[in-house]
């Protein structure tokens, strides 16, 4: 008891020290609210509720193919409500979230955890993989990006192949002894192409997210060939957030957005965009967590 009120109160604290950030660069910005179309930033949480539910559907793939049993409900409550850990420094709070509420008779607590970590890299390396593309092909003028976003691709890539994270886990205590080798049989190119598809679907609507961020901004024109400048802006910055563990990788996305932003759409609207992407999937998660614990409450 004592472990997770110490977890709530970790949390809690970081998500209020990130909204208080995010909300006092804005005010610095001088925007003004008054004439935003508020309709595309709630179509954004949609759109970035839509991408969390499909690395969902990936993590409960993994969990099956570890020789788990767990019902989709649970997966779903556990996979959003861990969302809010990652805004804790580190970004293990994610993965405690998320061992504890699924762990039971029907998932043990190693596979649990060794999922949780699949599904993470995975993410990081489709990710990764789109900026990499796109930086290259498309936007040649941030070498520094473009070399960020191949180190991260090739770490992610090598990381996530099946008999690469079997042998570091059966290394790290994931499983002993015959265990070891039969939990892993179900981690294969079948299971990771599913997630390759799966989370470059997702990444997608997270470009959409900041696309329709942008649409709202009063006085910015947006056109559909900019879809490819968003996607590769949330590839990026939030990978390279995420590897720097600061908590919601808060000034590394806006380091990396910024830049890529300012060049088409200048700079006050790049900053103001991606402190609102920012409080938009805060937003988001915060959403999805309200829903899961009244359900919870209300199941009980």
């Amino acid at each position: 008891m004592f472990f997770r009120i110490l977890v709530a109160v970790l949390v809690v604290s970081a998500i209020i020290y990130t909204a208080i950030t995010s909300t006092a660069q804005l005010s610095e910005s001088d925007f003004d609210f008054a004439n935003v179309n508020y309709i595309w930033w709630l179509l954004a949480v949609g759109g970035y509720v839509a991408a969390m539910l499909l690395s969902c559907l990936f993590w409960y793939r993994v969990l099956l193919a570890l020789g788990q049993r767990p019902k989709f409900g649970p997966v779903l409550l556990a996979f959003f409500a861990s969302q809010l850990g990652k805004y804790v420094p580190g970004k293990a709070m994610v993965v405690v979230i998320r061992t504890d509420m699924i762990r039971g008779d029907d998932v043990k607590t190693a596979p649990a955890a060794a999922s949780v970590f699949i599904e993470t890299l995975t993410w990081i390396f489709v990710g990764s993989a789109i900026a990499s593309l796109l930086l290259v092909f498309q936007f040649r003028d941030h070498v520094a990006l473009q070399m960020t976003a191949v180190v991260l691709t090739l770490g992610a890539g090598v990381l996530t192949w099946p008999a690469v994270f079997r042998r570091i886990a059966i290394k790290m205590g994931a499983a002993r002894g015959r265990n070891a080798t039969r939990m892993f049989d179900g981690l294969n190119l079948s299971t990771m192409s599913f997630g390759w598809m799966v989370m470059t679907l997702g990444w997608c609507l997270n470009g959409l997210s900041l696309w329709l961020v942008l649409k709202g901004i009063p006085g910015t024109e947006v056109r559909l060939a900019d879809f490819a400048l968003t996607l590769a802006c949330v590839s990026l910055a939030t990978v390279a957030g995420f590897v720097s563990l600061l908590p919601g990788g808060i000034g590394v996305r806006e380091l990396v957005m910024i830049p890529l932003l300012g060049a088409r759409f200048g700079p006050v609207t790049a900053i103001v965009a991606a402190i609102v992407i920012r409080i938009v999937w805060l937003a988001a998660e915060l959403l999805t967590s309200g829903i899961i614990y009244f359900y919870r409450r209300a199941n009980k």
